[in-house]
Order: structure tokens, then C-alpha cells, then sequence
């Protein structure tokens, strides 16, 4: 997972990452702090990662990273950046770039609905478990992408009868969960962020997304046995 030497192989061989998007770094300057660059790196291999995969919940059990040029030189230089998902044991020897053609109109109106509230869940750094500064910037999308999923969710017409009350349900939840995320955006201290973060141990709305997926029909976590996928 850490070797910077790549084979490149097809998807329908046994390999260990895939590539999903690239882009060049922004700015015409030069860029010679390398957390700048991995910061600029990291923010923009998400909205990609949705890109290729819009349902980040059926891909298989993950990682994400990216190759990039340690500096920048202001009169040129390499300023590609590749995103890649990779697991240690390997991928599956097929790709795992997603068909929109696969969903129905329902289940692809949820999925674009959702999508600002996952871009933000996978906008968290690694910088968000100690730095106050990246957990409160994080909270903030949080915050955003989760008013807007629930706005988005609301405004779905066709639903089928069975997944109306779960879907709205999700984004009564989201809105809910904004409130909390947004006051933990502006809390002083770490102990406070915490505080703020986790009211009842009950922070995120994967339950909710759990019912509104089952009655869409979309591949989810089977609870009960602990593992594995049941279609709804």
C-alpha cells in the first residue's frame, strides 16, 4: 500500500488498488510545502471518489489515497494527482467504477440527494482526531452537507409508497444532526468539541440510512449476522 512503484495491470487481474480520477494541482505558483499539496491532494480525490462510485456504501471494505509530487516548481513540473482506492488483500478482479444505468430513477435521485452529506463525511482529514481547527472545519461541512441532503431528499418526486416515510425520516435526521455538528463547529476547545460532537452516542444517521436503503432496494449490511449484503 506504500510502494510508490506502480504495475499497471487490468482490472480483471488480481490487483491491490484502481485508480478512479486525476487532476492537476491548482495555482500557478509554486508549491513547496508538501502538506499544502496532500491537503489540496485529499480535497479534491472526494468529489471524484463519488464521481466513479455515487453508492460509496456498496463498495467493498476499502481504503482511499493518492499519488502526488511532494513540490511544485513555479515554472512547470508534474502537477498530477491520482486518486486510487486499494485494500491489502487485493480488490476484486473486476473494476469497481459504478453504472448509473444500474439503478432505477428512484434509487439514482437518493443517491444524488446523499451525495453532499457523504462528500463531507469523506472530507475528513487525518488531522480531525487532534487538531480543533480541522475537527470544527469538518463539522462545518458536516454541518452544510447534511442541510442540503436533507433538502435534496425532500424535494425527490416518485418515490415508491414504501420508501417515502424512510427516506424522510433520513432527512429529518439530517437535520437534526446538522444542529449538533454545526454547534460543534464553533466550540473552543477540544474537550467541548467532543462534548458538543457526541450527544448520546448516538452521532451519525446510519440507521436511518439502513431503512430508506432497504426500501429502495439498494444493497445494505445485513445486522443481524454481522456482515455480508441483503438487497432490499
Amino acid at each position: 500500500m506504500t510502494d510508490t512503484s506502480v504495475e499497471i495491470v487490468p482490472c480483471d487481474r488480481p490487483h491491490p488498488a484502481q485508480v478512479y480520477g486525476t487532476f492537476r494541482l491548482k495555482g500557478d505558483h509554486a508549491i513547496s510545502d508538501p502538506a499544502t499539496v496532500s491537503a489540496q491532494a485529499f480535497e479534491g480525490c472526494v468529489p471524484l471518489l463519488h464521481d466513479f462510485a455515487p453508492d460509496t456504501w456498496a463498495l467493498p471494505d476499502v481504503g482511499f489515497s493518492s499519488y502526488y509530487p511532494e513540490s511544485v516548481s513555479g515554472t512547470g513540473g508534474d502537477r498530477t494527482v491520482r486518486c486510487w482506492l486499494g485494500a491489502e488483500d487485493g480488490l476484486p478482479e473486476v473494476s469497481l467504477r459504478q453504472d448509473p444505468g444500474a439503478w432505477d430513477a428512484g434509487q439514482w435521485a437518493y443517491l444524488k440527494a446523499m451525495r453532499p452529506s457523504s462528500e463531507a463525511w469523506f472530507s475528513a482529514s487525518g488531522k480531525v482526531d487532534t487538531d480543533l481547527a480541522a475537527a470544527t472545519a469538518w463539522a462545518e461541512r458536516m454541518a452544510e452537507g447534511g442541510v442540503e441532503s436533507a433538502k435534496l431528499l425532500r424535494a425527490i418526486d416518485g418515490l415508491p409508497a414504501r420508501a417515502r416515510g424512510p427516506v424522510t425520516a433520513l432527512a429529518n435526521r439530517l437535520d437534526a444532526l446538522s444542529g449538533i455538528h454545526r454547534s460543534a463547529s464553533r466550540a473552543p476547545t477540544r474537550a467541548e468539541f467532543e462534548k458538543r460532537w457526541d450527544i448520546d452516542g448516538d452521532e451519525d444517521a446510519s440507521g436511518e440510512e439502513w431503512e430508506a436503503r432497504l426500501a429502495l432496494g439498494l444493497p445494505v449490511e445485513d445486522e443481524e449476522e454481522g456482515g455480508g449484503e441483503q438487497q432490499g
